[in-house]
C-alpha cells in the first residue's frame, strides 16, 4: 500500500485542512525536501495559489522553491488566507545532544533544542498551521532499529496515523467525532477537584483553573476554521489550579529533560508547589530546572490519553513533541497552555494571565508521563458527588 501518498492526503485534508484560494508555505529540512516537493505540488492543485517550500537548515530559513498547479488553473484573485505546515525534523538534527543542564537552562536557544522552552501563551491565532512528522532513514532507525527503513516506519505507525484504513479521511473525521464527544462530556461537569492514582504509586489531587475548558488536538479559528496543530489529537488536556495540588507523583516511565534522561522520578507537592523530588538517574536534571523560577515548581496542566495504544508500546520516546505528548497521560510543570482558556485577548501580559485566571507562568516546561494499565480519575463534583472518567487507563466517557 502507498501509505506516504495517503499520508500525504491526511496532513492537507485533515492535519492543516488546506482550503481553495489558501497561500501555504511548507517548512522543510534538506532531508525531508522531496516529500514536501511531492505535497506542495498536491495542495496548489487544491489552493490553485503558488505554494512555497522553504528549505530550513539548523534553524535558518534558506532557499525557497515556488510551486504552481500543474493540472489546474492559478486562481486570479489573491489568497484568502495563510496557512503554514512545518515538517519536523526527525533526518537532519543532531539527535545526541547533551549539555551541561545549568548552561541549558540559561539559554532560550538550548531550551528549544531540548524542548523545555516555554512558549508565547497571548499569541493571537490568526492562520492555520500544523507541525507534522514524516517518516524517513535516519528517524526509522532511531525508533526501529539500524536495519529498519522508511516503509517499516510506515507501517508500524498506519494504525496511528490511519493510514490503512479502507477510508482514513473519514477514519479521521469519526476520530475527531469521538474526542469532541469526550470532551462536550467531561466540559459539563462542575469539577471541584480530581483525584489520579496509578500503579505506579501517583496519588495526587488537582483543581482546574475556574476558566479553563478541557481541550483536544483540534483548534479553530475566530471563523470557525478548524486545523490540527499536531498529529495525532488524541489527549485530551484542563489547566491545573497553581495553589491547589497535593499529594506524590512517580513518573510511569523516563522522560527527557534539559538534554538529559530522568529515570524513576518521585515529586511531591504541598499546597501547589514542589516540596521535594528524587530520581533514580537524572535527579542533577530536575534540580537543574526546579531552581529556574517559581513557576516551574508548579503544576500547570494534566492531560490524559488511554493507555496501550499502538503509539504508546512503540517507544518511550519519540522525538516529535506529538507523539510523545499523546502516547500517554501526563501531568506538566512549568508553564500552562493559555489555549485552554477562553477571551484571551483580555490580558496584556502573561502575568495578569496568572494573576486573573491561575494559570501557571514560568519560562520552562517539562512534562511527567503517569499513564499506565491501572490509571485511574475520579472526578469530585461540586455538588458533593463524584464520578469516573477513567478506569484500568480507559476512558468510561
Amino acid at each position: 500500500m502507498d501509505y506516504r501518498s495517503i499520508y500525504m492526503e491526511i496532513l492537507l485534508r485533515v492535519a492543516i485542512n488546506i482550503q481553495e484560494g489558501e497561500s501555504l508555505s511548507i517548512n522543510t529540512n534538506p532531508g525531508h525536501l522531496d516529500f514536501a516537493r511531492d505535497l506542495a505540488q498536491l495542495a496548489a492543485e487544491t489552493t490553485l495559489q503558488p505554494v512555497n517550500v522553504v528549505v530550513v537548515t539548523e534553524g535558518k530559513p534558506g532557499d525557497v522553491l515556488e510551486v504552481k498547479p500543474i493540472l489546474n488553473e492559478l486562481l486570479s484573485k489573491p489568497a484568502i488566507q495563510g496557512a503554514l505546515l512545518r515538517i519536523d525534523d526527525t533526518e537532519d538534527r543532531q539527535w545526541d545532544f547533551s549539555a551541561d543542564p545549568q548552561v541549558v537552562v540559561k539559554e532560550p536557544a538550548l531550551l528549544q533544542r531540548t524542548g523545555n522552552l516555554a512558549p508565547p501563551q497571548l499569541d493571537r491565532q490568526v492562520a492555520p498551521w500544523s507541525i507534522v512528522p514524516v517518516p524517513g532513514p535516519v528517524w526509522a532507525r532511531r525508533l526501529l532499529g539500524e536495519h529498519a527503513t522508511e516503509q517499516d516506519l510506515y507501517e508500524r505507525l498506519a494504525d496511528v496515523l490511519m493510514l490503512n484504513q479502507t477510508d482514513p479521511q473519514q477514519a479521521w473525521k469519526e476520530h475527531v467525532s469521538l474526542i469532541d464527544y469526550r470532551l462536550a462530556t467531561l466540559n459539563r461537569l462542575d469539577v471541584d477537584y480530581y483525584e489520579i492514582r496509578s500503579g505506579t504509586g501517583t496519588s495526587v489531587r488537582i483543581s482546574p483553573v475556574v476558566e479553563s475548558r478541557w481541550r483536544g488536538g483540534v483548534r479553530k479559528l475566530g471563523t470557525g476554521r478548524a486545523f490540527i496543530p499536531q498529529l495525532p489529537p488524541d489527549r485530551v488536556s484542563m489547566l491545573a489550579d497553581r495553589t491547589f495540588t497535593e499529594g506524590v507523583v512517580h513518573a510511569s516511565r523516563p522522560f527527557p529533560l534539559l538534554g538529559g534522561v530522568v529515570k524513576g522520578a518521585k515529586i511531591e507537592f504541598t499546597q501547589g508547589a514542589v516540596s521535594s523530588f528524587s530520581a533514580d538517574a537524572g535527579e542533577e536534571l530536575l534540580a537543574a530546572a526546579l531552581q529556574v523560577d517559581e513557576g516551574i515548581n508548579r503544576l500547570s496542566e494534566f492531560s490524559l490519553v488511554e493507555h496501550g495504544s499502538t503509539l504508546s508500546q512503540l517507544a518511550d520516546t519519540f522525538g516529535y513533541k506529538g507523539f510523545d505528548e499523546n502516547s500517554m497521560s501526563s501531568l506538566v510543570l512549568g508553564m500552562g497552555e493559555a489555549f485552554h482558556l477562553e477571551a484571551l485577548d483580555m490580558y496584556t501580559d502573561e502575568m495578569e494571565l496568572q494573576d486573573k485566571t491561575g494559570c501557571n507562568v514560568s519560562n520552562l516546561r517539562f512534562r511527567l508521563p503517569i499513564g499506565d494499565e491501572n490509571l485511574s480519575v475520579i472526578a469530585y463534583l461540586v455538588d458533593g458527588s463524584n464520578t469516573t472518567i477513567m478506569q484500568n487507563g480507559k476512558f468510561l466517557t
